[in-house]
């Protein structure tokens, strides 16, 4: 750089996303996620939550000495999750001391336990962002994913607290066979506020095994037409067709995300694993430390990777640049990390056509030019 020349301003997005792949190949923890609670104010259908239940929770000063940990690790980015955060007494005094040791910190929360006071201790934390859960656009539908009475209405008040004080917010929908027919009236209600819209029709099993929440899963026909309605051409315009989201899709090589390259997650019990719906290896930090359990994380991918078993065939299957499946999908369904889901073939099988399709409308609309 020469003498005097400014430094180039790049985006936080595009900032955190350098400092993950940074961080993949340093093998560097530079993020992690909480989960500080299984104890939650809803009942949501769809949720990978296994108790809904404060039980066996890591103390505060268990959950301080963590962070020190982390610190020491390399990790920057710190998220808190539950269940629902808001139901723990001590959040803030853990916040504030995860602020105090220079995290950017994310907030994860459904929105509905804000009060004046909350908002308020959130705005002078200055968090990196908020990001909350958005059920549906009207009471009706809300209510029955989160089968709790009148939380629309305190999901509406948390959110208008927390824009009047100006709190970074991202606004995220889980979309299930419930809700929807509400997505595009959710995207307008969410930016007619001014935030960020963002959904997801990705449903997991519980993470206590549970099938239950797939029951509440999109159609993969239905997936489809819901991205295409929501997102349209644009999906399939950076490589020509079939771009991927930031799911864990496999592909050369079972983990292609981040989780056990530069990301961890704790549950509330203190077991170190890949994510918070990926439960596995289990690492007891109880007994253990960061850096112990850290190095077990990466040693499970690269293992995983370098030698994954017999039923691993997503290199040649013809859909795998479509498909969304990844180790944790397997893994929750079938107890393995690599079988091929019959769900997930489908889905990426239309979406291949659906990218096909898309390149040929744009091929034919192409104005013809005249060669001399």
């Amino acid at each position: 750089m020469a003498q005097g020349e400014p430094i180039a301003e790049i985006g936080r997005d595009r900032f955190w996303s350098a400092l993950r792949e940074k961080g993949a190949h340093k093998r560097v923890p530079v993020e992690a996620m909480i989960e500080l609670t299984y104890g939650c104010n809803l009942r949501c259908v769809h949720c990978y939550n296994p108790t809904h239940q404060a039980k066996d929770e890591l103390a505060a000063a268990q959950i301080k000495a963590l962070i020190d940990q982390l610190a020491s690790a390399g990790c920057l980015n710190l998220a808190f999750t539950g269940g629902e955060i808001f139901t723990r007494r001590d959040l803030f005094a853990i916040m504030a001391y995860a602020k105090g040791k220079g995290f950017a910190i994310t907030l994860l929360t459904n929105a509905t336990l804000i009060t004046p006071e909350r908002a308020d201790r959130i705005q002078a934390l200055r968090p990196y962002q908020v990001e909350i859960s958005i059920y549906g656009a009207t009471q009706e539908t809300y209510e029955r994913v989160t089968r709790i009475s009148r939380s629309f209405q305190a999901f509406l008040t948390g959110v208008q607290l927390l824009r009047e004080r100006t709190v970074p917010l991202l606004i995220k929908m889980p979309v299930v066979t419930l809700n929807q027919h509400e997505v595009q009236q959710a995207q307008a209600l969410v930016e007619g506020w001014g935030i960020k819209f963002v959904y997801c029709a990705e449903i997991f099993p519980r993470v206590d095994g549970s099938l239950e929440p797939l029951q509440y899963r999109l159609a993969p026909y239905e997936v489809v037409q819901l991205d295409e309605t929501i997102v349209g051409s644009r999906r399939w315009r950076a490589e020509g067709g079939g771009e991927k989201g930031k799911s864990c899709q496999a592909g050369e090589g079972l983990f292609t995300c981040m989780c056990g390259k530069s990301s961890l997650a704790v549950t509330p019990s203190g077991q170190m694993n890949l994510c918070v719906a990926f439960p596995i290896p289990q690492y007891d930090l109880r007994s253990g430390t960061v850096s112990e359990g850290w190095r077990t994380l990466v040693e499970f991918v690269d293992r995983a990777n370098a030698k994954p078993g017999e039923a691993y065939e997503c290199p040649q299957c013809p859909v795998q640049r479509h498909c969304r499946q990844g180790p944790v999908n397997a893994w929750l369904e079938r107890g393995e990390l690599e079988p091929c889901l019959p769900y997930f073939r489908e889905l990426a099988t239309l979406e291949k056509g659906a990218a096909g399709a898309a390149s040929q409308k744009e091929r034919d609309s192409r104005p013809l030019t005249r060669r001399d």
